[in-house]
């Protein structure tokens, strides 16, 4: 049975040897597809945990009266119903009810009052009838309730006394019931109050008989004129209520303390604002997902179709994700530093075009874009606060529109102070667009709040100008990405690499200049980047320092020193050049894009003289694998282009008499040979472009090789047209 000691070491063995097996997995970590589908994911994950905090608040176990455990803020800006309705109530309340006035019934009472009048002035007027005649038609014609007495009183009256009383009635009558806004059902007995008060008070006659009759005849008649409108009562209710403005629990605002008892306004607020467990739901995290995976996938397909090498390099997409997950997370930080202590405008601080600028520089423009759509999104969520919406337009509206200018403005940038004009630039357009927003919405804004909001546009475009200029010499260096910046920097005749370049090795280094001028044009010419394919040519050669006089633009007024070499010899110095070269680079901590043209250049070619030698001093056969340089082939176009180049600056100046035929045919020999030797087959280079490439150096070539073409004299043009009109 094995030992104790034993089982432990079999077990360290195992578990050493698991852990180099997967370090050997991860040694080509840079190109491994399942590291760049996890760094996808991994993204996505830290952007649902993000928004998750604002789309999908954390949730409790509270219940209406209990004490409170913790101290709640509400995570969103939410509609308090229960306020909001507590409000309307009161709104409501505040609204009369509405009594509609019948003009008619005061007609009808006059007219039947003056009917009433005209029987008693006929009765009265009849002299034919006896008193007691009289009493009995006047019961009959005074159709209301009366004392006898009253009729006795009557009956007695003369006819102008009659026509007094009668016009005393219908006065009385007609204030009563047109005084105010009418006289409602509940409003009777006022009315009676009224009437008395206005008799006593009315100078038509004085006798109190008279008064006294007129208001036991005038009191029947007072009807009510104004009755319950209960839909236009209805109407003006619903009128008071719709013009509550709606109350919201603020983003941050304290609900709840820690020990306060919950009542039904304050569970009611826990609940608007998505506090209590029995409210949540798995749909919000089902949406969240969906929408992060929907960017993701977004991401992921235009990095496929918009930068091949972006999308097979992991290393860049790191980059990349890192960039995101920094202005993710400067998002996240302006909504925490900033609460709701300053205003609602808080997120036009945030510095979203940072993020867009350095993938501008670092990548290229059109993914930029790109990325700004998707921060724009990110903003617009982050700083929502209608609990009614998801995305708030305003925000993304601006963000988007800043970080796009800000992309377009560092096309052309070739200094780092062009970083902070460009910041100058957004925090223009943030301007423009946040006035856009204000004039636009229905929103009333203060003064206060038009000056604060402006200002947080213009600090935001700023911010993003400082952080990418202090984040950029990061990525740069820790990614060995060249920006336009660097390359320019990297381009400077006064760089100690070039400068020893030009001191040890002129010849190389006026070579390596034209070779420059040559792969710029033609970069440039297929939308390659220029810049990099000249900074490139300046460098491709370094390695040709470590034995300058072995390489014939070196040797001047010198023998060939290769002449008392053995070819194989001569193959291995003129080889390892690159090598050398990209140990130099390395050296001066060039980045990597510049070793990779320095090492590509040659790719696997043949060293035609020196193998053709090899061969006439060997009486056995030789590979030509053994002079070949090691590579690799040129992968990307700029390297192609620099070798293209290369070859034929060397070709064109070992040319006696040049001419412009002879130039172009040696240009399209070489890049024939390089495409026939299979040079060229791990690049993307198409054959269209190949075209664009070989027309551009002829055309550069032409240009500085023109003053050594050779052109005939006048003599020689004399003596040709005397010897055209002999053959004539």
């Amino acid at each position: 049975m094995p030992s104790k000691g034993a089982v432990e070491m079999e077990k360290g063995k195992k578990k050493a040897l698991f852990a180099s097996n997967w370090l050997k997995q991860m040694e080509g970590w840079e190109y491994h597809p399942s590291i760049r589908y996890i760094m996808y994911v991994f993204l996505g994950l830290i952007m649902y945990l993000l928004l998750m905090g604002q789309v999908i608040p954390k949730t409790y176990e509270l219940k209406e009266g209990q004490i409170s455990p913790v101290t709640l803020n509400s995570p969103i800006r939410a509609l308090d119903q229960w306020a909001t309705d507590l409000k309307k109530k009161e709104a409501e309340k505040s609204v009369p009810e509405v009594y509609t006035k019948e003009d008619s019934i005061l007609k009808d009472q006059i007219n039947q009052l003056e009917t009433m009048f005209d029987s008693i002035l006929t009765i009265v007027k009849n002299t034919n009838l006896t008193s007691e005649q009289k009493k009995e038609q006047l019961k009959t014609a005074i159709t209301i309730p009366i004392k006898e007495e009253s009729i006795q009183a009557i009956s007695t009256l003369s006819e102008s006394r009659i026509k007094n009383l009668r016009n005393l009635s219908r006065s009385t009558l007609e204030f009563v019931m047109t005084d105010g806004d009418g006289i409602n059902i509940k409003g009777l007995n006022e009315a009676y109050t009224k009437l008395d008060r206005y008799v006593q008070s009315n100078p038509y006659d004085n006798d109190p008989k008279i008064k006294n009759l007129a208001k036991e005849l005038t009191k029947p008649f007072v009807k009510p004129n104004l009755f319950y409108n209960p839909d236009q009562t209805a109407l003006l209710r619903e009128e008071a209520r719709s013009k509550v403005e709606p109350i919201y629990i603020k983003k941050d605002e304290m609900i709840v303390k820690e020990g306060q008892f919950i009542d039904k306004p304050t569970y009611e607020r826990l609940k608007a604002a998505g506090l209590l467990k029995d409210t949540s739901t798995i749909w919000p995290h089902l949406g969240l997902f969906l929408l992060v995976s929907l960017l993701v996938l977004l991401l992921y397909f235009s990095i496929e179709r918009m930068k091949p090498i972006l999308h097979q390099n992991n290393s860049s997409l790191l980059m990349l994700f890192i960039i995101f997950l920094l202005t993710f997370i400067s998002i996240r930080f302006v909504d925490f530093i900033s609460g709701d202590s300053i205003t609602s405008a808080k997120g036009y601080l945030a510095p979203v075009a940072f993020g867009v600028m350095l993938i501008a520089l670092l990548i290229n423009m059109k993914l930029a874009i790109l990325s700004g759509a998707i921060f724009s999104v990110f903003v617009g969520l982050i700083f929502n606060q209608d609990q009614t919406m998801i995305f708030d337009f305003r925000y993304g509206f601006v963000a988007l529109i800043g970080s796009t200018a800000g992309a377009f403005a560092l096309g052309r940038i070739r200094q780092r102070s062009g970083i902070l004009k460009t910041g100058f630039i957004v925090a223009l357009f943030n301007f423009l667009s946040i006035a856009v927003v204000i004039m636009l919405t229905s929103q009333s804004y203060t003064l206060r709040e038009v000056v604060f909001t402006l200002i947080y546009g213009v600090l935001s475009g700023l911010f993003s100008a400082v952080l990418t200029i202090g984040l950029l010499p990061f990525f740069e260096t820790f990614f060995g990405i060249l920006s336009p910046m660097k390359l320019i920097e990297l381009s400077n005749p006064n760089h100690p690499l070039l400068r020893k370049l030009l001191i040890e090795t002129p010849g190389t280094y006026h070579h390596s200049v034209i070779v420059g001028n040559l792969a710029e044009a033609a970069a440039e010419a297929i939308g390659a980047d220029g810049l990099l394919a000249r900074v490139g040519s300046y460098y491709h050669d370094v390695g040709k320092t470590k034995r300058p006089t072995f390489f014939i633009e070196n040797q001047l007024n010198i023998a060939n020193p290769h002449d008392r070499v053995a070819p194989h010899i001569s193959k291995n110095i003129i080889v390892a050049h690159t090598r050398d070269g990209v140990e130099m680079l390395k050296e001066y901590k060039i980045p990597k894009p510049i070793q990779d043209i320095a090492m590509q250049h040659h790719g696997t070619s043949l060293l035609k003289y020196f193998y053709h030698k090899a061969l006439q001093n060997s009486d056995k056969p030789i590979p030509e694998s053994e002079y070949r340089y090691p590579g690799p082939k040129p992968q990307t176009k700029e390297a192609a282009i620099v070798g293209i180049a290369d070859s034929v600056e060397a070709a064109v100046r070992s040319i006696q008499n040049p001419t412009n035929e002879l130039i172009e045919e040696t240009v399209r020999k070489i890049i024939k040979s390089k495409l026939d030797d299979g040079q060229l087959n791990e690049c993307d280079l198409t054959l269209k472009e190949l075209e664009i490439v070989s027309i551009t150096i002829l055309e550069t070539l032409k240009g500085i090789f023109h003053s050594r073409i050779e052109y005939p004299d006048d003599k020689e043009i004399e003596e040709n047209k005397k010897g055209a009109k002999l053959s004539s």
